[in-house]
């Protein structure tokens, strides 16, 4: 287990979000990706901010009961983050993402977005690495 770092797990920035995106196509994106949030960049990739479904859950009900649906990430994006590098064990991964409740962990590298890990994708990996342990009866 000690040898599965973040890298081996993550997504690709692809999963990333911008700041104008609007927020019926931030939950097309978090749907198409399984993703339950995603991290948000800037046009240098760098790492501003966040946004889970709750916060575009909050933001349509609101929206729907006003009839406007001009909301954008950045007006619904946490911008308290918790990310880590690509070069942590994917136990220690596990850890952080445990305690702080983060279900989606972006992975930077000099100050920018180069993944993401959900916890599906920890306990996908978990699951495999232990079935690796199982021995044949």
């Amino acid at each position: 287990m000690e040898n599965i770092t973040a890298r081996n797990v993550m997504r690709r920035p692809d999963v990333a979000l911008r700041r104008l995106m609007t927020i019926d196509k931030v939950s097309d994106h978090l749907t198409k990706h399984g993703l339950p949030g995603a991290p948000v960049v800037n046009k240098l990739g760098e790492l501003i901010g966040y946004v889970s479904e709750y916060d575009c859950l909050k933001q349509l009900m609101q929206s729907s009961y006003y009839c406007d649906n001009a909301s954008l990430v950045e007006d619904v994006m946490s911008t308290k983050l918790i990310m880590s590098r690509a070069d942590i064990a994917l136990i220690d991964l596990a850890s952080i993402m445990n305690s702080e409740k983060v279900n989606v962990m972006p992975i930077v590298e000099d100050g920018k977005l180069i993944g993401a890990v959900s916890r599906g994708d920890v306990m996908r990996a978990l699951v495999k690495d232990m079935e690796s342990c199982k021995v044949p009866v």
